[in-house]
């Protein structure tokens, strides 16, 4: 719930029509619905909006869509949110993507972009699969510079860590890996090693096995 948590002190969500960018299988989405938000869940990989449509409470609205044109009607959403989403959208459309979010944010409405950065427990082990360090460091540059578009104003810039439970090596797997062709196609050559970094950078908790992602929040007022 961190990313919820620091997002709920700088905005209301009660009664907010929230459009939930590159929302995957929904994860954040129930969170925001259960906040009260009156949620858009937006996906490009079928697969994931399949698994959403099957798994959210039905007052989520999922809809099939990519960052770059966005299924909405203009200045409909008071929020659009971002998680862990936007080192996604291939580095050529993402002007575009910003060009929707003000299209379909109300004016004076919020946008709320949180990145992960390329460190951490988490990312060690993934990166073996699917090395990110290039395009979740170019996000950060990006929304750096964002407040400097007239179009933007930031509002708040948090550095959190992000920590999950992974009980064992196979959990790990299953949840990060499997889920994703492409880092099931580079699994195969890297399993031992993978496992073995794994090993090395797991952590207990209070009884727990974690590991740690730092990230960034950024929240931004959209002037329209």
């Amino acid at each position: 719930m961190a990313h919820i948590e620091f997002l709920k002190s700088l905005f209301d969500l009660r009664g907010k029509a929230v459009a939930d960018v590159g929302a995957g299988d929904g994860v954040y989405s129930r969170q925001l619905e259960q906040e009260g938000a009156r949620v858009t869940a937006l996906e490009v990989d079928p697969a994931k909006i399949a698994r959403a449509k099957a798994n959210l409470p039905a007052g989520i609205t999922v809809k099939l869509g990519r960052a770059e044109a966005l299924p909405l009607e203009d200045a409909t959403q008071d929020l659009a949110c971002m998680f862990f989403s936007l080192h996604h959208v291939p580095i050529e459309v993402q002007p575009a993507a910003f060009d929707e979010i003000c299209r379909v944010i109300k004016p004076g409405g919020r946008l709320h972009i949180v990145e992960p950065y390329p460190d951490g427990s988490m990312f060690d082990v993934v990166r073996l699969v699917e090395d990110e360090t290039f395009v979740r460091t170019n996000s950060h540059k990006l929304l750096g510079q964002l407040g400097n578009d007239d179009r933007f104003d930031l509002v708040a810039n948090k550095d959190y860590v992000l920590t999950r439970e992974f009980p064992s090596f196979d959990f790990f797997v299953g949840k990060i890996v499997h889920p994703d062709p492409d880092r099931m196609a580079a699994f195969g050559r890297v399993a031992d090693e993978m496992e073995r970094t794994y090993d090395r950078v797991i952590e207990a908790a209070d009884g727990a096995r974690v590991l740690h992602q730092p990230c960034a929040a950024y929240h931004f007022t959209v002037r329209g």
